[in-house]
Parts: C-alpha cells; structure tokens; sequence
C-alpha cells in the first residue's frame, strides 16, 4: 500500500468510525486498525493529531464539493438572464448530494452530523461548510430572496443543516439511483418552499 493510499484508507476509516460510534470515540489507534495499517504510527505521520485526521476527513469531502458548487455557479453566470431561485438552491445542495447520498457505501453525511455538534469539531465543520462556494451561494440566495435580508440569511443557514440531516437519515438505505434522485429532488423542493414562506409576524 503506497503512503497516498494509507492515507485514504484512514480518512475512509475515521469517517466510518465517527458515522458509526460517535466522535469521542474515535482513536488513532482504532482508524489504524481499521485501515490494516502495522504501523503504530502511521496516523501521527500521516496527520499529526487526532484532529488533523478529523480535518482531512472533512477536507477530502468538502474540497470536491466546493469544486463542483464553483461548476454550478459558473454556469449559472454563463447564462444572461438573472438567476432562478432553484438554481441556487440546487447549487447549494446538489455538490453536497454528490459526496453523500450518490456516493455507494457513503458515511460522510453521518459523520457530519456526529461532527457539527460537537464543540471540539464545530469550528473545524463551519471553516469548511464556510468556504468561499458555498458562502457564494448562500449570499446570492439572501440577493434573490424577497424576504428581509435578517431572516433570507436565517432561512439560506438552516438549509444547511436541512440537507445534511436529510442525507445522513438516508446514507446506507437508499439501494438505488432513482430514489436517491427523488429524495435529492423532495429535499429542493423542501428548501424552495422554506425560502418563499412568509416571515413570521412576532
């Protein structure tokens, strides 16, 4: 096994270990074992930390994601008229879908959600879930929104969170293509929907 692909393996293995027992649980020790890595420390030399193996983990995921959401926005800009709120929605949670709920064996929107709670990870979570794609989109839903800007800016976070939890109550049980398209496609509606209810009279 080349150093590149010991590394993958224990990326893989701590995002399978955090989705399954939770995040205090996770060891070096343990993502090493789970890997097949001999090498007592292999995870040291490879991340660092416990939290820089946690923080690859993220990066492995979110950096794609962020590429793609870039792909979508781009095309967005490529056409004249001004953009569709479905659009940016579907830029905002189509890149997501693509790590997750499309991914065969996924576990990363569980270790997500393992993750984004907790107060050792959650600043780590919210750099990446903050990069400059995604802060894009959601500042480009809030322009387009009619709502007032305090609550299109409430309303464009908690999608977010909508997405994530909806693809981690699906990772492992959707068995094909198509119903993970329904599930993809329910959720937009879902954030479409969120983002055109009025505003609450307090």
């Amino acid at each position: 096994m080349t150093r590149t692909d010991a590394r993958a393996a224990m990326i893989d293995a701590a995002e399978r270990l955090v989705a399954e027992r939770g995040l205090a649980a996770l060891t070096l020790r343990d993502v090493q074992t789970e890997a097949g890595q001999a090498n007592k420390s292999a995870a040291q030399y490879h991340f660092g930390s416990r939290e820089g193996l946690l923080a690859a983990v993220v990066e492995s995921r979110m950096r794609p994601a962020g590429e793609r959401r870039r792909e979508l926005l781009d095309t967005i800009d490529l056409d004249p008229n001004p953009p569709t709120m479905r659009a940016l929605v579907e830029a905002l949670v189509l890149p997501l879908a693509e790590q997750t709920i499309y991914r065969e064996g996924t576990l990363y929107a569980r270790f997500l959600v393992q993750s984004i709670f907790d107060p050792a990870m959650s600043s780590t979570i919210r750099d990446h879930m903050q990069a400059e794609s995604f802060r894009e989109v959601q500042r480009r839903i809030v322009a387009a929104s009619s709502l007032p800007a305090e609550i299109a800016e409430l309303r464009a976070a908690t999608l977010t969170v909508l997405a994530v939890v909806t693809f981690a109550t699906w990772e492992g049980r959707v068995d094909d293509r198509e119903r993970a398209h329904v599930i993809v496609a329910d959720l937009i509606e879902s954030c479409l929907g969120a983002l055109s209810a009025p505003a609450a009279q307090i």
